[in-house]
């Protein structure tokens, strides 16, 4: 897969809505963009605290179904969550305790991308669900290019 992988700048921003309160995380790095059939995946890193990194990728299928995979094994957390326009996907949160069922219901979301130059965005508006309740409403804005 790396053979064909352009190299990215990656530019996220995610707002998060919890119990009242209004956090936002902004990430800047280089990444990798891959293209196997009709999906595309971005590869990146996210430099956490203490010099630490979670790996971070993200699927878009042909079928216009996102995949968000993070794995930080500085804090045993790795996390996989699947997002589809208007519906509710299953997904999970694995810790060193065990794995949690986590949910997700997609408000809205949109995939542009342009080939020449090579550029995107991706932008997920989702509810994080677990034992049926919503614990946070997010904001996922993805932006990429060379």
């Amino acid at each position: 897969m790396e053979n064909n992988s352009i190299d990215v700048n990656v530019n996220l921003s995610i707002e998060t809505l919890q119990s009242g309160n209004l956090t936002k995380t902004k990430i800047s790095e280089s990444g990798k963009f891959t293209q196997m059939g009709k999906s595309i995946y971005l590869r990146f890193n996210e430099s956490l605290e203490n010099g630490a990194k979670a790996s971070i990728l993200v699927k878009v299928g042909g079928n216009g179904e996102i995949h968000i995979k993070r794995v930080a094994k500085s804090t045993n957390l790795s996390s996989l969550l699947y997002f589809t326009h208007q519906k509710h996907n299953n997904g999970q949160l694995e810790t060193e305790y065990g794995v949690l069922p986590l949910d997700t219901f997609t408000k809205d979301s949109k995939v542009e991308i342009v080939s020449k130059p090579l550029s995107g965005k991706i932008n997920i508006d989702y509810d994080l669900i677990y034992d049926n309740n919503v614990i946070g409403n997010y904001k996922f804005r993805l932006i990429f290019g060379v």
